[in-house]
């Protein structure tokens, strides 16, 4: 089978010849060859250049491109990965990251093997710090496998296996990449479509995650604006899909699960508490309209302890979505305090807990979800 993999970038000079160079060794040994192929936002750091200077073995293509879409972001370099590999004739398309640094060559098998198989849709499934992931944690995971029944742990993990049977469903609508699809929102859209659609979606076992985490009090606004923007995109447009499940399913896994300690992810507790109390300040009026009045005052009493149970946060996400859906709520920023607070409430409850006990609290979020649907249902 023909395989391509695309590694979206934008100013990862540091670390992206180590990427390309292990999916390099990882296509050689497993498929005797295919084509790498990177699409780059228009890096200032010579990221292009270590691409095409990382030596890799015979029988392996590599191509680099800008990529056209006129909006920046990851999306917009997968949307054009996409097309090459339909171009191409790729039959399976592995997306990595550029700023991996855990990846081997067994990745590429795995990701491939289950394609090759006959699965649709192949998602990461590894060990990450408890505080890596927070939009995953708090919110993708949760809300996807609560709403679709289906338990994807890494529903935006943002390294998976696509079949070209998959190609035509997320290009054949070209407004989907003017929305936030085209950013951070391309993971969470890539897998909801593939579950909604009715595709064969399977987990692949890849270790310890390390690459280059952020700490939420600093960066990871605009992308919790992004991937929830289009989590609720979806919900609206899946409706149908997901009213009526009522139960978990268990994606089915390949691989070991390794049970080990992954490097630390330290989190700025007092930021986060600090920006989650100015932040729910500033977005007062706009939180009044978009919870109800007892979620509102609930929100407000959590705001004090910063115990901000799970019930709570599945009535703030339902509500939220159900806001977006009816145009109260047009962007999902005004939320990001709540989300500090949350993930406040999260380290408070964890720090003295491994990864692997605080990953229990993680399971049971989705399930408590799922328990609370019905106050979605009751508002949609």
């Amino acid at each position: 089978m023909k395989i391509m993999v695309g590694i979206p970038s934008y100013n990862n000079a540091d670390t992206i010849g180590f990427v390309v160079k292990q999916v390099a060794e990882g296509l050689k040994k497993y498929f005797g060859g295919g084509i790498i192929v990177n699409a780059d936002g228009g890096s200032k750091d010579g990221t292009r250049d270590v691409v095409l200077s990382t030596k890799v073995p015979e029988g392996i293509e590599v191509l680099s491109f800008v990529y056209k879409w006129p909006i920046p972001g990851k999306g917009s370099a997968m949307k054009e990965l996409m097309e090459l590999a339909r171009e191409k004739g790729a039959e399976i398309l592995i997306f990595v990251d550029s700023d991996l640094r855990s990846i081997t060559p067994e990745w590429i098998y795995k990701f491939a093997k289950p394609i090759v198989d006959g699965y649709d849709f192949v998602v990461p499934y590894y060990i990450r710090h408890k505080y890596d992931g927070t939009i995953t944690n708090n919110i993708a995971f949760p809300m996807t496998t609560a709403l679709y029944g289906f338990k994807v742990r890494q529903p935006i993990g943002g390294d998976f296996g696509v079949s070209s049977r998959l190609f035509d469903v997320y290009l054949k609508n070209g407004e989907v990449w003017k929305t936030d699809v085209a950013r951070f929102g391309v993971d969470i859209f890539l897998t909801t479509t593939a579950i909604a659609e009715g595709f064969k979606v399977i987990q692949t076992a890849l270790g310890l995650k390390i690459h280059n985490p952020k700490d939420p009090a600093e960066s990871l606004g605009p992308m919790f604006n992004q991937v929830v923007g289009t989590l609720f995109m979806l919900m609206k447009k899946y409706e149908n899909v997901w009213k009526n499940v009522r139960e978990i399913t268990e994606v089915p896994l390949v691989g070991k699960v390794e049970k080990a300690e992954p490097e630390e992810v330290k989190i700025n507790l007092e930021k986060l508490k600090i920006k989650a109390k100015e932040g729910f300040e500033e977005n007062r009026d706009i939180l009044k309209k978009v919870l109800s009045e007892e979620t509102f005052g609930s929100v407000e009493k959590a705001l004090k302890t910063f115990d901000f149970d799970d019930i709570l946060w599945s009535h703030v996400l339902y509500d939220a979505a159900v806001a977006y859906k009816n145009g109260i709520l047009e962007k999902p920023e005004p939320l990001v305090p709540l989300y500090f607070a949350k993930t406040a409430d999260f380290v408070e409850k964890t720090k003295d807990m491994s990864t692997l006990e605080a990953e229990r609290i993680i399971e049971r979020r989705a399930e408590i979800f799922l328990k609370e649907k019905d106050y979605l249902l009751s508002k949609w």
